[in-house]
């Protein structure tokens, strides 16, 4: 009989640090390794055939292949492997799981310039509802502004006091209303990372509008970057409206310091999603910052896969099928053709 000594013993059980597989089939063959589909509800094995083929098996069909029960060890590990692949491209094999899934901690760095953004926020939200105007600023230069304003520094105590005051701390100890936001801040700061970010993601947009013009005689190409405007453009409304809603749950001071525990699960929440979907993007952003706009092959092959990209997550399930296949049917004519 298990007792519940054991049962919570077997719940507080830690996860593993590195990605370790029993069944044969996951080391036939060496250099295999795990990737994210394109598509959020699956994951693929990657296996090399010869040094330009490799074959791509997806995750869940492995497991009835394979019948691995839900109770041993290798579910779970795949359980992790689909996890950690929000986080990293690929997963192999002997490799450290990302910190985010063993411990909570974000998986990305963020710097002192990020924490100090994230101070002066805060600080500036808590002078403003001081004042009954409480205001949130994102944009780091006007919160250099404020923030050094000789004014603004004078109300900061009397902001800490009120806050004191609000939230039942004694007057006396309203150096804790600091504490707190330094807390807080810490959190918010890998916000202010992902911010970033997205401003590095706005390179695309530039890209493109700069090629337009380029192209304009070329049909073929003009279409092409139609098509990739208008699909780039719907993900990047979708990224500003993510920072909204996040700036949105941060926006009252006095609810964070009064309940920071649920607002610091709220906004991790929002991160990790938010970072996930930014990883998808980082092998494009580095192709786009380093080419620039002009007519080239590589321009037009980098469209190409541009378009690709955007179409496996944005466009509807039966749309891309569709370009999926007239995509197979180009090739095959072409092959038969050469």
């Amino acid at each position: 009989m298990v007792s519940e000594a054991d049962t919570n013993e077997q719940e507080e059980a830690p996860l593993p640090e590195v990605l370790k597989l029993n069944h044969k089939f996951f080391s036939m063959v060496p250099g295999s390794y795990f990737r994210a589909s394109e598509r959020e509800d699956e994951c693929y094995m990657v296996t090399p055939l010869s040094d330009e083929e490799t074959v791509e098996l997806p995750l869940n069909g492995i497991r009835r292949e394979l019948k691995i029960k839900e109770t041993s060890s290798d579910h779970q590990m795949l359980d992790l492997v689909k996890k950690a692949l929000r986080f990293v491209q690929r997963i192999q094999d002997g490799d450290n799981f990302p910190s985010k899934i063993l411990t909570g901690k974000a998986s990305w760095e963020v710097t002192e310039l990020h924490r100090t953004v994230a101070q002066k926020r805060l600080t500036m939200q808590l002078i403003t509802w001081l004042s009954g105007e409480e205001e949130v600023i994102t944009d780091k230069a006007q919160l250099d502004m404020v923030a050094d304003d000789p004014a603004n520094k004078i109300k900061i105590l009397d902001a800490f006091e009120g806050a004191a005051k609000e939230i039942g701390i004694p007057v006396e100890e309203k150096e804790k209303i600091l504490d707190m936001i330094n807390e807080f801040a810490e959190e918010l700061a890998y916000i202010e990372a992902l911010r970033g970010q997205f401003l590095r993601l706005m390179v695309i947009e530039s890209r493109l509008a700069e090629l337009n013009p380029i192209y304009t005689n070329d049909s073929r190409m003009f279409e092409t970057l139609d098509r990739v405007t208008r699909l780039a453009n719907g993900a990047f409304d979708i990224f500003r409206k993510d920072f909204e809603n996040i700036d949105l749950h941060t926006k009252h001071i006095i609810y964070i310091l009064k309940d920071m525990p649920a607002t610091i699960k709220n906004i991790n929440r929002f991160r990790d999603d938010l970072y996930g979907r930014f990883w998808a993007w980082r092998e494009l952003i580095e192709e786009w910052e380093l080419t620039p706009a002009g007519r080239s092959v590589n321009v037009e092959r980098l469209v190409q896969k541009t378009y690709e990209f955007l179409a496996q997550r944005f466009l509807p399930q039966d749309e891309w099928e569709l370009f999926t296949q007239l995509k197979e049917k180009t090739m095959e004519t072409a092959q038969k053709l050469w």
